[in-house]
């Protein structure tokens, strides 16, 4: 169940400034540029697009929904497509929450819990490095009018992270879709729609109260 978490946890929005193509001189240089931008924002929606894939099994899952995130590490993800498989995963800061209402089921983890596996959501959260945690390169070489698209590698071998994937568009820069693989031979993509930056949500919006009836399963102490 852990890993399944981890799963639906890696998604990643990032945010950058206008650099034209030509002045991308190497890919470092773009993550620096957004990191910066994405510093600087505060809380933003999305709509996403999933679908993941198993290739041992020749499985592949899809769903969609909206997510919304407020700095430093509060988020909601509102998976709503398929209607039979909704979920929510909430975090305030301290704890994450994954609740299943099909299984009337709450799963609780400490958000250090997450960190500690996930390089993209420490990023996500704005305390990642990604000079420091990943191996970064041209997926392939960027031209005039093109996305660029970037790989990185963390430097230190997990199970949760193999490969992360991230096209960015290059007018907006805006990362319009996102890709990462695991070691289990999962692979996940994303596409983003829709993004409104800076909207005003308050930190309540970010917390969750189990429904009664509700099996609440807190799988760190203190959770």
């Amino acid at each position: 169940m852990k890993t399944k978490i981890f799963f639906f946890l890696l998604p990643l929005l990032l945010l950058l400034g206008p650099l034209a193509a030509a002045g991308a001189d190497n890919p470092e240089d773009v993550m620096k540029k957004v990191q910066a931008e994405y510093d600087k924002s505060g809380a933003f929606q999305a709509r996403f697009q999933q679908e993941s894939s198993i290739k041992a099994m020749q499985q592949t899952d899809t769903a969609a929904g909206w997510m919304y995130f407020m700095k430093p590490s509060r988020m909601r993800w509102q998976y709503e497509i398929p209607a039979e498989q909704k979920k929510e995963v909430v975090s305030d800061g301290r704890l994450v929450w994954m609740y299943m209402p099909q299984d009337a089921l709450v799963m609780v983890y400490k958000l250090d819990q997450v960190l500690r596996s996930d390089l993209v959501m420490r990023f996500f959260s704005g305390i990642g490095q990604f000079q420091k945690d990943f191996t970064i390169s041209w997926k392939q070489p960027p031209k005039a009018g093109e996305s660029f698209i970037i790989d990185l590698f963390p430097k230190k071998e997990q199970a949760e992270l193999k490969r992360l994937t991230l096209t960015i568009n290059p007018k907006t820069y805006l990362v319009d879709k996102l890709e990462f693989a695991n070691a289990m031979g999962e692979e996940t993509r994303f596409a983003f729609s829709q993004m409104k930056l800076n909207v005003k949500l308050g930190a309540d919006f970010f917390s969750f109260t189990p429904p009664p009836g509700v099996q609440v399963v807190r799988e760190t102490p203190g959770s």
